[in-house]
């Protein structure tokens, strides 16, 4: 079986690889540039799922292949949900700009008050059955007032896992797949996949 990653981020991508490669899946996983697709897709939606399948739809649509696509958002108990469907858009510049202003927002309130979950959803489209998979998962912890762990993807270094206490950017892959939302969520896909088979 082949599925397209519906990702032009190359941060993503790798990430859906690992997890795949790490679950033992023998699927292929192809890239936008390995089927030839440059297009961009506009996160519009309402929710995180609607964007999810918003950009499966897209790109499987175009490619002709069952196509996954995830969207995440931190939500900020301080901030009412803040940034949350938004997280990538409420302003521009780097991931590390965005925490670093996430982290100013956050200084007019008391430490123990910046709780946070992740939300993450994760959708498969199959243009040929004209048919959705989908799965949100979330994930509990805190935001802490400096990067830590040597990535900076999303607000990964600066959420802590309440599961862990670590950031999401100091917990390895093995940890990962116990907390982050497009492991839980490809675990649920090839458990899916093998009852359809």
């Amino acid at each position: 079986m082949k599925i397209l990653i519906a990702t032009g981020n190359q941060d993503k991508l790798s990430q859906f690889k690992r997890i795949f490669e790490n679950l033992g899946s023998d699927i292929e996983l192809l890239s936008l540039k390995d089927v030839g697709i440059f297009d961009d897709v506009e996160e519009d939606q309402e929710t995180l799922l609607e964007n999810a399948k918003k950009k499966a739809k897209f790109y499987a649509e175009k490619s002709g292949l069952p196509s996954l696509s995830d969207d995440f958002g931190i939500f900020v108990n301080a901030l009412d949900g803040f940034p949350g469907v938004s997280s990538k858009r409420w302003m521009k510049g780097s991931d590390k700009d965005r925490c670093a202003a996430l982290i100013e927002k956050l200084k007019k309130f008391p430490k123990e008050k910046w709780t946070a979950k992740y939300i993450g959803a994760v959708a498969l489209y199959d243009p040929e059955k004209k048919k959705f998979w989908e799965n949100v998962n979330e994930a509990e912890g805190v935001v802490v007032d400096e990067f830590r762990g040597d990535q900076f993807f999303g607000y990964d270094s600066i959420f802590e896992s309440k599961k862990f206490g670590k950031t999401f950017a100091e917990l390895g892959d093995e940890e990962k797949m116990f907390v982050g939302h497009r492991s839980l969520g490809i675990k649920e896909l090839l458990r899916h996949l093998s009852r359809e088979n």
